[in-house]
C-alpha cells in the first residue's frame, strides 16, 4: 500500500491542512492456469487462465482523515479485476436483476463508501458488504474467491449468494459496533431498491416498490482463538423475498502448530423455495507456507415431484509465501452431483448425478 503520488501533490498544494490525512492505493493481482472437466453425457472440458484463485484480483483507493476528538472521516473504493484479460467486474444500482451495469468495465464494484467513526462506532454509506455475506468468506479456508477450491455450491444453489444482495448491497447504510465490547462485534445494515411509490412489476398491476429493499444484521464473538458469528438479511421483491441466514465458526489450535478449524452452516430460502448447505474447512501453516482443505454440501428441497437436488464437494491446496506479499498456490477439487443436480467447476458443463475435477496453479500479489 502506497500514498498515492495524486494525493501527496494535493496536500503539498494545501500545505498543513493535510497533515492528517492518509490516502492508500492497494490492491492484488491473482492469475491461475486451471483444468476443469465434467463427466456424462453433455459435458465439457477445458483449459482457462482464470483469476482470483487464492484473492480477489482488485485495485482500491481509501484514505481517512483525523477529525480530533477521537473522530475520523473515510472513503474506500474498490474496483474488482480479472486479471487474465484486463476487464472489471459489473456493478448494481438498485439491488434488483434490472439495476446491472457495466459487464466488463472497471466499476467500483466491490466497495464505494463514504463513512464516519469514531467510539460510538463507524456509520458508513454506501455499496458494501452485506452483513450475511460475511460468514461464507470468513469461514471458507479458501475464501470467496473465483478459485475452484471457494465454496461455490451456495452461489450455484438456490441462488441468494448470486443475487443482487447476495454479497453486496447498494444505497446502504450502515453501522458497525466500536472494536472495544469485549471481543463482542456487530454490524446492521439497510439499503433501498429506490422504486418509486406506483412502481409496478412490468406487464402487471403487482406493486414492486419494495423490491430491493434490504435488512440485515450480524453479531459475533472474538475471543483468543475461538470466533463465533451469526447473521440473517432479508430482500423484498413482489415476487418473493429472498431470505438468507447462517452461523459460522472457528478456531485456532495453537498445539497443533496454528492449525485453524472453521465451519458455517447456511440456509436460504427464495419465495416457497428453500436450500441448506454446511462446510467444514481446516488452515494450517506449514513452514513459508499453508495446507487448506474443506468439504462442503448443498441441497435444495424437493419442488413437486422433484428429489432433493444435493452436491458435494472437496478441495485440497496449498500456498506458498514467497514474501509477505506474493505467493504461488495450487489447489484440487472434486464435486459430486445427486438426485437431479448438476453443479460444475470453472465454467465447464457437469451432466446430472455425475462428478467434476479440477486443477489450478496460480501467483497472487499483493500491492
Amino acid at each position: 500500500m502506497k500514498t498515492t503520488l495524486v494525493a501527496a501533490a494535493a496536500c503539498a498544494a494545501v500545505g498543513a491542512a493535510c497533515a492528517q490525512t492518509s490516502v492508500q492505493v492497494f490492491g492484488v493481482i491473482d492469475t491461475a492456469v486451471t483444468y476443469a472437466s465434467g463427466s456424462g453425457y453433455g459435458s465439457t472440458h477445458k483449459w482457462q487462465l482464470t483469476n482470483s484463485g487464492n484473492s480477489f484480483s482488485r485495485l482500491g483507493f481509501r484514505g481517512t482523515e483525523d477529525l480530533g476528538g477521537g473522530l475520523a472521516a473515510g472513503f474506500w473504493l474498490e474496483a474488482g479485476l480479472q486479471s487474465d484479460n484486463g476487464t472489471g467486474f459489473a456493478t448494481n444500482l438498485n439491488n434488483q436483476a434490472s439495476g446491472t451495469v457495466g459487464s466488463g468495465l472497471i466499476t467500483f464494484n466491490r466497495r464505494s463508501t463514504v463513512s464516519f467513526s469514531g467510539p460510538f462506532g463507524e456509520l458508513r454509506l454506501g455499496r458494501d458488504y452485506t452483513p450475511t455475506f460475511w460468514n461464507t468468506a470468513l469461514y471458507d479456508p479458501f475464501g470467496t474467491g473465483g478459485g475452484i477450491g471457494a465454496n461455490h455450491l451456495y452461489f450455484a444453489g438456490l441462488g441468494g449468494l448470486l443475487s443482487a444482495t447476495g454479497t453486496r448491497a447498494s444505497n446502504s447504510v450502515g453501522y458497525f459496533l466500536p472494536p472495544n465490547l469485549g471481543g463482542f462485534y456487530g454490524q446492521v445494515m439497510v439499503a433501498m431498491g429506490e422504486n418509486d411509490n406506483r412502481s409496478l412489476l412490468p406487464g402487471t398491476l403487482i406493486s414492486n416498490r419494495h423490491d430491493g429493499n434490504y435488512a440485515g444484521l450480524r453479531v459475533g464473538w472474538l475471543s483468543g482463538p475461538f470466533n463465533i458469528t451469526i447473521a440473517t438479511g432479508k430482500t423484498r421483491y413482489a415476487t418473493g423475498d429472498l431470505r438468507v441466514s447462517n452461523l459460522g465458526a472457528s478456531y485456532t489450535f495453537e498445539s497443533l502448530w496454528g492449525m485453524r478449524l472453521m465451519g458455517e452452516y447456511y440456509t436460504e430460502s427464495l419465495g416457497p423455495v428453500d436450500g441448506r448447505g454446511a462446510l467444514v474447512g481446516i488452515n494450517l501453516p506449514v513452514g513459508a507456507g499453508e495446507i487448506k482443505a474443506s468439504y462442503a454440501r448443498y441441497k435444495r428441497d424437493p419442488v413437486g415431484s422433484v428429489p432433493n437436488p444435493t452436491s458435494d464437494k472437496l478441495a485440497l491446496g496449498y500456498v506458498y509465501n514467497l514474501s509477505k506479499r506474493t505467493a504461488l498456490y495450487g489447489t484440487l477439487a472434486y464435486l459430486r452431483n445427486r438426485n437431479g443436480a448438476t453443479q460444475s467447476l470453472a465454467g465447464t458443463i457437469t451432466a446430472p448425478n455425475r462428478a467434476a475435477r479440477g486443477t489450478e496453479f496460480g501467483m497472487r500479489h499483493n500491492f
